[in-house]
């Protein structure tokens, strides 16, 4: 557990009158496995990617991450009567938009972790969930996370072709690299954790593959693989199958996969055959660099 060493910790300037200094930490679930680094959990990846992105790209923000064992939380939660609920965001020096100072205060639900960020967040519209496109995405993507634990629950596959195919249609609908936008938005921060848990898990248990057709999905893909907020937060494979071994059934091959016997890795690679040339935007065909 990283209770008193950070697994993530960036370092920024102070902010300005403008933009008066937003410090805070996130609390995350560890690995199930290590019991130290980044766990599989796709809420807490979602809420990572948010803190990330947003210090990217707002003066005066900073942040860090540690990883707690959601069963055996540090004394200092307990003594302070905080939730196991995570993520969970603790204040350490925040102002919001408004002036109010939350100093302290700690957000654990998924309505109060998206108040936080909405208060301190005067530089980047596209995380904000309410604006217009991110309520369009979002009703495109809500439903994909559910179709996949139904169908590794062992489920026809029929509802989350469906859905995969709703998403590709939607990102062929749009001359962007993510859902609303070429920089990473709210609707994204929500998709990519959960696409990744399908792509991984759903090949481990079922040797399920994303459809080839759907090259809309393995660009945007592609290109989310080389943003770091989204890559550098990811959980490692075998943290993503271990999270499913008491839920999924087994697959075509009869057997169950064991990830504590593996080494770490990261899937971070799209087979450039997948790519539609006519879709990339880049001009880069090659294969994103494994983690």
């Amino acid at each position: 557990m990283s209770e008193e060493t950070p697994v993530y910790e960036n370092e920024q300037a102070n902010g300005s009158s403008d933009n008066p200094k937003q410090d805070f930490e996130l609390y995350i679930k560890a690995s199930a496995i290590d019991k130290e680094t980044r766990g599989s959990c796709p809420i807490c990846h979602q809420w990572f990617m948010m803190s990330y992105l947003m210090a990217e790209n707002q003066e005066g923000v900073n942040f860090k991450v540690f990883t707690v064992q959601a069963d055996c939380p540090p004394k200092n939660f307990l003594e302070e009567g905080w939730s196991k609920k995570f993520p969970v965001v603790k204040a350490r020096s925040c102002i919001t938009k408004t002036g109010q100072d939350i100093s302290g205060m700690m957000y654990d639900t998924f309505e109060e972790l998206e108040v936080f960020f909405e208060s301190i967040n005067k530089d980047c519209p596209e995380l904000k969930r309410r604006n217009a496109p991110n309520v369009a995405a979002m009703k495109c993507v809500e439903d994909l996370y559910k179709t996949f634990n139904h169908y590794l629950q062992g489920k026809a596959d029929t509802a989350m072709l469906t859905e995969l195919k709703k998403l590709d249609e939607f990102l062929a609908s749009h001359e962007t690299k993510f859902l609303v936008d070429d920089v990473l938005s709210f609707s994204d921060c929500h998709l990519l954790p959960r696409l990744q848990h399908l792509r991984v898990a759903g090949k481990a248990y079922k040797e399920f593959e994303i459809p080839k057709e759907f090259s809309h999905i393995w660009r945007y893909l592609a290109d989310a693989y080389e943003i770091p907020a989204f890559k550098s937060t990811l959980p490692s494979d075998q943290d993503i199958v271990f999270a499913y071994e008491k839920k999924a059934t087994k697959g075509p091959s009869g057997k169950v996969p064991k990830p504590t016997l593996e080494k770490f890795s990261y899937t971070t690679t799209v087979p450039k055959e997948y790519l539609d040339n006519e879709t990339n935007r880049n001009g880069n065909d090659s294969d994103m660099e494994s983690q």
